[in-house]
Protein backbone atom coordinates (compact mmCIF):
# COMPACT_ATOMS: atom_id res chain seq x y z
CA UNK A 1 0.00 0.00 0.00
CA UNK A 2 1.58 3.14 -0.98
CA UNK A 3 1.86 5.69 1.71
CA UNK A 4 0.24 9.63 1.42
CA UNK A 5 2.72 12.38 1.18
CA UNK A 6 1.23 15.52 2.24
CA UNK A 7 1.78 17.98 -0.66
CA UNK A 8 3.55 21.55 0.47
CA UNK A 9 3.59 24.72 -1.30
CA UNK A 10 4.34 27.98 0.09
CA UNK A 11 2.50 30.87 -1.78
CA UNK A 12 0.28 33.76 -0.05
CA UNK A 13 -3.30 34.19 1.15
CA UNK A 14 -5.65 35.37 3.77
CA UNK A 15 -5.35 36.73 7.18
CA UNK A 16 -8.37 37.60 9.37
CA UNK A 17 -10.42 40.94 9.49
CA UNK A 18 -12.53 41.91 12.56
CA UNK A 19 -16.10 43.22 11.61
CA UNK A 20 -16.81 46.61 11.70
CA UNK A 21 -17.10 48.97 14.62
CA UNK A 22 -20.17 51.48 14.79
CA UNK A 23 -18.70 55.34 15.25
CA UNK A 24 -21.61 58.22 15.96
CA UNK A 25 -20.52 61.45 14.83
CA UNK A 26 -21.01 64.45 16.48
CA UNK A 27 -22.86 67.55 15.25
CA UNK A 28 -23.98 71.14 15.91
CA UNK A 29 -27.58 72.41 16.22
CA UNK A 30 -27.06 73.50 12.98
CA UNK A 31 -24.10 72.36 11.17
CA UNK A 32 -24.33 70.85 7.82
CA UNK A 33 -24.26 67.01 7.65
CA UNK A 34 -20.85 65.58 7.23
CA UNK A 35 -20.04 64.20 3.95
CA UNK A 36 -19.56 60.55 2.78
CA UNK A 37 -18.92 58.73 6.23
CA UNK A 38 -18.75 55.25 6.06
CA UNK A 39 -22.04 53.87 7.73
CA UNK A 40 -20.08 51.41 9.36
CA UNK A 41 -17.28 53.69 10.93
CA UNK A 42 -14.56 51.82 9.55
CA UNK A 43 -13.08 52.38 6.14
CA UNK A 44 -12.21 49.24 3.50
CA UNK A 45 -8.60 48.34 2.68
CA UNK A 46 -7.67 45.42 0.67
CA UNK A 47 -4.96 42.94 2.47
CA UNK A 48 -1.23 43.53 1.80
CA UNK A 49 0.93 40.55 0.87
CA UNK A 50 2.36 40.32 4.18
CA UNK A 51 -1.06 40.17 5.36
CA UNK A 52 -1.89 37.23 2.73
CA UNK A 53 0.74 35.35 3.85
CA UNK A 54 0.53 35.63 7.46
CA UNK A 55 -2.56 34.30 6.96
CA UNK A 56 -2.19 31.88 4.30
CA UNK A 57 0.28 30.01 6.97
CA UNK A 58 -2.38 29.93 9.62
CA UNK A 59 -5.20 28.72 7.65
CA UNK A 60 -3.45 25.95 5.86
CA UNK A 61 -0.58 24.80 8.25
CA UNK A 62 -2.58 25.80 11.84
CA UNK A 63 -4.00 23.72 14.57
CA UNK A 64 -7.73 24.37 12.70
CA UNK A 65 -6.17 22.75 9.53
CA UNK A 66 -4.85 19.76 11.41
CA UNK A 67 -8.43 19.45 12.77
CA UNK A 68 -10.35 19.63 9.57
CA UNK A 69 -8.05 16.95 8.49
CA UNK A 70 -8.29 14.47 11.30
CA UNK A 71 -11.69 14.88 11.16
CA UNK A 72 -12.22 14.64 7.54
CA UNK A 73 -9.75 11.39 7.95
CA UNK A 74 -12.39 10.28 10.43
CA UNK A 75 -15.01 10.61 8.15
CA UNK A 76 -13.64 8.62 5.33
CA UNK A 77 -12.66 5.80 7.82
CA UNK A 78 -15.84 5.53 8.80
CA UNK A 79 -17.51 5.29 4.98
CA UNK A 80 -13.99 2.77 4.15
CA UNK A 81 -13.20 5.40 1.57
CA UNK A 82 -11.09 4.37 -0.56
CA UNK A 83 -11.87 0.67 0.38
CA UNK A 84 -8.60 -0.16 -1.11
CA UNK A 85 -7.07 1.22 2.12
CA UNK A 86 -6.29 -0.73 5.09
CA UNK A 87 -8.49 -0.29 8.48
CA UNK A 88 -7.00 0.75 11.74
CA UNK A 89 -4.27 3.03 12.49
CA UNK A 90 -2.61 2.39 9.03
CA UNK A 91 -5.17 3.58 7.01
CA UNK A 92 -6.32 6.44 9.47
CA UNK A 93 -3.10 7.68 9.02
CA UNK A 94 -2.92 7.17 4.84
CA UNK A 95 -6.15 9.07 5.12
CA UNK A 96 -5.01 12.03 7.32
CA UNK A 97 -1.88 12.67 4.88
CA UNK A 98 -4.86 12.63 2.22
CA UNK A 99 -7.12 15.09 3.74
CA UNK A 100 -4.00 17.25 5.06
CA UNK A 101 -2.82 17.31 1.27
CA UNK A 102 -6.27 18.33 0.22
CA UNK A 103 -6.17 21.27 2.55
CA UNK A 104 -2.75 22.36 0.87
CA UNK A 105 -4.03 21.86 -2.54
CA UNK A 106 -7.26 24.13 -1.81
CA UNK A 107 -5.32 26.77 0.11
CA UNK A 108 -2.66 27.42 -2.50
CA UNK A 109 -5.50 27.14 -5.18
CA UNK A 110 -7.63 29.74 -3.51
CA UNK A 111 -4.52 32.09 -2.65
CA UNK A 112 -3.84 31.72 -6.73
CA UNK A 113 -7.56 32.50 -7.90
CA UNK A 114 -8.44 35.12 -5.49
CA UNK A 115 -5.01 36.90 -6.52
CA UNK A 116 -5.68 36.18 -10.08
CA UNK A 117 -9.84 37.72 -9.57
CA UNK A 118 -8.79 40.09 -6.93
CA UNK A 119 -10.46 38.94 -4.32
CA UNK A 120 -10.28 39.50 -0.60
CA UNK A 121 -11.16 35.89 1.01
CA UNK A 122 -9.81 37.01 3.95
CA UNK A 123 -11.95 35.41 6.65
CA UNK A 124 -14.65 37.76 8.49
CA UNK A 125 -15.50 37.37 12.02
CA UNK A 126 -17.53 39.49 14.32
CA UNK A 127 -17.06 41.46 17.49
CA UNK A 128 -18.76 41.08 20.70
CA UNK A 129 -21.43 41.55 20.73
CA UNK A 130 -22.31 40.59 17.33
CA UNK A 131 -25.77 40.89 15.58
CA UNK A 132 -25.00 38.70 12.89
CA UNK A 133 -25.77 34.97 12.83
CA UNK A 134 -22.84 32.19 13.24
CA UNK A 135 -24.67 30.64 10.56
CA UNK A 136 -24.76 32.89 7.99
CA UNK A 137 -21.21 34.58 8.96
CA UNK A 138 -20.21 30.80 8.65
CA UNK A 139 -22.02 30.28 4.85
CA UNK A 140 -20.35 33.52 3.80
CA UNK A 141 -16.84 32.75 4.80
CA UNK A 142 -17.44 29.68 2.39
CA UNK A 143 -18.57 31.03 -0.27
CA UNK A 144 -18.33 34.80 -0.52
CA UNK A 145 -15.38 37.56 -0.82
CA UNK A 146 -14.98 40.62 -0.39
CA UNK A 147 -14.44 42.69 -3.75
CA UNK A 148 -13.76 45.90 -5.12
CA UNK A 149 -12.53 49.41 -3.32
CA UNK A 150 -15.38 49.12 -1.44
CA UNK A 151 -14.82 45.53 -0.11
CA UNK A 152 -18.48 44.19 -0.95
CA UNK A 153 -19.28 41.18 -0.33
CA UNK A 154 -20.28 38.91 -4.02
CA UNK A 155 -19.76 34.89 -4.83
CA UNK A 156 -16.07 33.92 -4.80
CA UNK A 157 -14.86 32.37 -7.50
CA UNK A 158 -11.96 31.05 -5.53
CA UNK A 159 -13.60 29.64 -2.79
CA UNK A 160 -15.94 27.40 -4.62
CA UNK A 161 -12.87 26.40 -7.20
CA UNK A 162 -10.77 25.79 -4.73
CA UNK A 163 -12.12 22.40 -2.99
CA UNK A 164 -12.53 20.66 -6.27
CA UNK A 165 -8.78 21.53 -6.93
CA UNK A 166 -8.07 19.75 -3.71
CA UNK A 167 -9.99 16.51 -4.27
CA UNK A 168 -9.25 16.42 -8.44
CA UNK A 169 -5.44 16.18 -7.36
CA UNK A 170 -6.01 13.71 -4.59
CA UNK A 171 -8.34 11.55 -6.99
CA UNK A 172 -5.78 11.45 -9.67
CA UNK A 173 -2.35 11.23 -7.72
CA UNK A 174 -2.69 9.68 -4.45
CA UNK A 175 -5.98 7.74 -4.61
CA UNK A 176 -5.87 4.05 -5.94
CA UNK A 177 -6.17 3.63 -9.52
CA UNK A 178 -9.76 3.53 -10.61
CA UNK A 179 -11.01 6.55 -8.85
CA UNK A 180 -13.04 8.72 -10.99
CA UNK A 181 -14.78 11.89 -11.75
CA UNK A 182 -17.82 11.12 -8.86
CA UNK A 183 -15.17 10.86 -5.81
CA UNK A 184 -13.40 14.17 -6.78
CA UNK A 185 -17.51 15.67 -5.98
CA UNK A 186 -17.73 13.53 -2.95
CA UNK A 187 -14.58 14.60 -2.08
CA UNK A 188 -15.14 18.50 -2.54
CA UNK A 189 -18.61 17.85 -0.80
CA UNK A 190 -16.85 16.79 2.19
CA UNK A 191 -14.55 19.43 2.10
CA UNK A 192 -17.58 22.55 1.62
CA UNK A 193 -19.17 20.85 4.99
CA UNK A 194 -16.27 21.02 6.75
CA UNK A 195 -15.32 24.35 6.57
CA UNK A 196 -18.63 25.28 6.75
CA UNK A 197 -18.30 23.62 10.61
CA UNK A 198 -14.49 24.96 11.05
CA UNK A 199 -15.99 28.90 9.94
CA UNK A 200 -19.17 27.97 12.80
CA UNK A 201 -16.84 26.63 15.36
CA UNK A 202 -13.48 29.45 14.83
Amino acid sequence: MKRITALLCGIFALSSLACFAQETPTQLPDAPAPAATTSAGSVYSQPTQRERFRSYIAQTYGLRSIFEAGLHAGIAQARDNPSEWPEGAAGFGDRLGSAYGEIVVRGTTEYALADLFREDVRRVRCSHPCSESKFKLAFENTFLARKGDDGHEAFSISRFVSPFAGSAIAVNTWYPAGSGKGDIAKEAGVQFGLRYIRNLIW
